[in-house]
């Protein structure tokens, strides 16, 4: 892989955590439009919900993955949260069906990243082309289903 590569995806949070996070913001920012409807005036609790809405979807919108200098950089809320991991220590990436990419470390780790469908691709495509030295699975639904039985 290039030593000067950058490149970056965008990364949703864990999905349960996901729905609780997007349900806030979407509760007060329903508030916030009651309280303005209710008062139809500028009050000091207007101002708070707005900067406080503001804040959340900002820092929400905010998670990436950025493949720099032979690592992964998972960055979520901005860079509050931070984790970096040398691409040397992959030894496998799996893609599930729906949005869960594992990262299978040297360490017998797994670290577990969520990207849409489409950063998905474009992950897998960039891995593929870029990095041909980590194995890359793809995991069918079904595979899920048989280790049920």
């Amino acid at each position: 892989m290039d030593e000067n590569s950058r490149v970056k995806f965008s990364l949703s949070l864990e999905p349960a955590f996901q729905v609780i996070y997007w349900s806030i913001c979407w509760l007060l920012f329903f508030s916030l439009l009651i309280v303005a409807l209710e008062t139809q005036t500028f009050n000091l609790i207007l101002i708070f919900l707005t900067i406080l809405v503001g804040i959340l979807v900002f820092y929400g919108l905010g998670s990436t993955l950025r493949i720099k200098n032979n690592s992964l950089n998972l960055s979520y809320y901005r860079g509050i949260r931070n984790k970096y991991i040398p691409l040397n220590e992959v030894k496998k990436i799996t893609f599930s069906a729906k949005r869960e990419v594992s990262l299978c470390l040297n360490q017998d780790k797994v670290v577990h990243i969520y990207l849409n469908i489409k950063n998905k691709k474009k992950f897998y495509e960039y891995l593929k082309k870029n990095a041909p030295l980590i194995f890359l699975e793809e995991k069918n639904k079904w595979d899920e289903l048989s280790k049920i039985e």
